[in-house]
Parts: C-alpha cells; sequence; structure tokens
C-alpha cells in the first residue's frame, strides 16, 4: 500500500485509496497555521495586483534586509528561496558522492533531496520518540566520517526541541571533525525563539540554518523560505539558484507577515490552547504524547498495532490524518496531528469516542 510522503492535499489521498470522499472532511494532516494568513495580507492584497508586471528584486529586497535585522545578521548572510524546499534541493546538491547523517524520525524531503543529489545517507535513529532523545555520544563519534549532519528542529513530525546548549556541543565536535551541521528550523517562530542557532551562526562557520515562512504564516502555496549560513557560503549557493527565483509577491507578502508580530503571538497562544485541549482528551483515552513545542504533534494508540484501522475509520469519517508509515522509527505506529479551529477538533474527538466505544 503506497502511502503519500507528505500530509495535505486529502482529495488525492481518497483517490488513491479508492475511498469514497465525505462531504465534509477536516484536513488535520498539515501543521499551516489554523488562522490563515495574517489580515495585513488580505488588506494589501488590491494593491499587490502591480507586482504580477514587474519583475522582482533579484535578491528579494525588501524583505532580505527585513529577515537580517530581525535576525540580526548582515544582509549577506541571508539566502531567500521558492520555499524551504527550493533551498534544500540545492543544498543537498553539495554532497554528491558524499556522506550525511540522518537522525530518524524526521523530515522526509531530507532523504529524498540528498538521494536525488547522489549523496550516501548514514541514518540513526532515536529509541525516545517522546522526547526525540539523541544519541549524541554516537553521533559525535560518526561525525568524523560524515559532511554533514541534518538536524530538524523543533523536530518535524514529533514536534520537540533540541536545546541550544546541545546544538553547541554538536557544532564544536563538527569543527574538530570537518563536518557540516545544517538545523532546519521551520517550526522555531512557534517557539519564544531562545533555542534558536541563529545566533551561533557567527561564531560557528560550519553552521547553516534553513527557514520556512508557509507554516506560521499560512501561505503554503506563496512558497518562501529562507536561509541563514556564513556569507561566503550564502554567495556561492546563492550563484547557483534560478535568476529570480522568488517572484514578486511572495516577496511583498514575506515583508507584511514579519511586520505583524501581533499575529504571530495571537496564533502562538490559540493553538497552544487547542494543543493542551487536546492532550487532556488523548491522555483520558490512553495514548503516548510526543513532546511538543509547535502547532502539531504525534500520537500513539493505546493498542499500536490497530493505528491503520484507525487512520482508515478516520478518513471514512472525514477526518485526515497525517500517517508515519514513511517516518523511518514511528513506522506507521504513530500518527501525527495538526491543531486547528475547534469544529475540526470537536470532529476528531467525536470520531476517537465512536472508535472507542
Amino acid at each position: 500500500m503506497q502511502f503519500p510522503s507528505h500530509g495535505a492535499n486529502f482529495t488525492f489521498l481518497y483517490k488513491i485509496f479508492n475511498l469514497k470522499m465525505p462531504e465534509q472532511v477536516y484536513d488535520l494532516s498539515e501543521n499551516v497555521n489554523a488562522l490563515g494568513f495574517p489580515p495585513s495580507v488580505k488588506r494589501a492584497w488590491p494593491n499587490l495586483i502591480a507586482q504580477i508586471s514587474a519583475y522582482p528584486h533579484p535578491e528579494g529586497e525588501p524583505l532580505k534586509t527585513l529577515l537580517a535585522e530581525k535576525h540580526g545578521v548582515h544582509q549577506s548572510q541571508v539566502l531567500i528561496g521558492n520555499g524551504a524546499a527550493e533551498l534544500l534541493t540545492f543544498f543537498a546538491q553539495r554532497f554528491t558522492n558524499k556522506r550525511v547523517m540522518l537522525i530518524h524520525p524526521t523530515f522526509s524531503e531530507y532523504a529524498q533531496t540528498l538521494k536525488a543529489a547522489g549523496a550516501q545517507l548514514v541514518e540513526l535513529v532515536v529509541e525516545d520518540v517522546v522526547n526525540y532523545t539523541l544519541p549524541i555520544e554516537k553521533m559525535k563519534k560518526m561525525m568524523k566520517n560524515v559532511d554533514c549532519l541534518y538536524l530538524c528542529n523543533p523536530n518535524n513530525p514529533t514536534g520537540s526541541i533540541i536545546t541550544q546548549e546541545i546544538m553547541k556541543e554538536l557544532l564544536e565536535n563538527g569543527k574538530q571533525t570537518n563536518c557540516e551541521l545544517l538545523v532546519d528550523e521551520a517550526f522555531m517562530d512557534w517557539t519564544d525563539e531562545s533555542e534558536s542557532v541563529i545566533p551561533l551562526v557567527q561564531s560557528y562557520s560550519n553552521l547553516t540554518v534553513m527557514r520556512s515562512m508557509t507554516k506560521m504564516y499560512g501561505i503554503a502555496g506563496i512558497r518562501l523560505g529562507y536561509l541563514i549560513g556564513n556569507s561566503e557560503f550564502v554567495q556561492e549557493l546563492g550563484g547557483k539558484l534560478p535568476h529570480w527565483n522568488v517572484n514578486g509577491l511572495a516577496i511583498e507578502i514575506g515583508k507584511l507577515c514579519l511586520e505583524d508580530e501581533a499575529f504571530r503571538q495571537e496564533s502562538i497562544v490559540f493553538h497552544e490552547k487547542r494543543k493542551k485541549e487536546l492532550q487532556a482528551f488523548l491522555h483520558k483515552h490512553g495514548c503516548t504524547m510526543s513532546k511538543s513545542v509547535t502547532n502539531y504533534f504525534c500520537f500513539q494508540l493505546k493498542e499500536p498495532e490497530k493505528t491503520r484501522d484507525f487512520y482508515f475509520y478516520c478518513l471514512e469519517q472525514g477526518v485526515v490524518l497525517r500517517h508515519t508509515e514513511n517516518f523511518i522509527g514511528m513506522d506507521g505506529k504513530w500518527l501525527r496531528i495538526g491543531m486547528k479551529q475547534q469544529e475540526a477538533m470537536k470532529k476528531f474527538e467525536q470520531v476517537m469516542d465512536e472508535w472507542n466505544g
């Protein structure tokens, strides 16, 4: 049975599984902001039309300058991409015939882009999924024989956070073993940013940080991401990207999103409330849950062997969850759920109550 490699696109999901799609479907499989995009984007939309007929700034200005100011880095250290996916693809192409370490379970696109680039994967699996506890000493030994270590922080799919202290330890080891670190912080803006490693970029030339704007700001269809690293590397990688790789609408919308800090804070409070309510509900049903700092988390049923049956039962009832069939170390025994509006969360609770009789 071929499960899709990403969440969202539930119409395709029902089609490949040959299931009748209910009239009302609640998609909890994707982890984009349930509040949608900032109101400022909607207000500005009529004026954004003018961007269609003009070439965008080749380096994504004025967004690039705003990002540099936000993170306290020089503009030369910022590279904007057509979604983080584009940047991950070009970053991976540097490792043809080289060894790259992945720590599972983690975002599936790392392996996809690295394999496409001809990289050799060195893979480890965490034993403690709930806390996403890294096998630090084993990783440090193996870093001697790899060119780069990929880390997702907060982790996708678990939502767990790796502390900056641990990151420093790995970066120091990377300096000694000539190993780069790519830290994907696509969901770090759901936190207070205290564990972000962007402040460490100035001290560690072997560090590159990836960011996405599509999750927090509800603009997945616009495609907007960026990375921060040392200036020399950023210039080198930027020279490989297509010219005008970020469209004018994305640049302007990104600028509006960055300027709306109140929306970000409101989103964090909203999703945290939903998460606590759902975790209390799942706890009553004997579920195990990952410790998450984001707008999603993973849970395991009291009887994990029934996970696939529950997944399809939910589909039949119009509730779409994110399977973990393609997450190494979870192997379909967990499910990921994104926080959504109250109606969707209540529907999920109703379906689970019915499943449990």
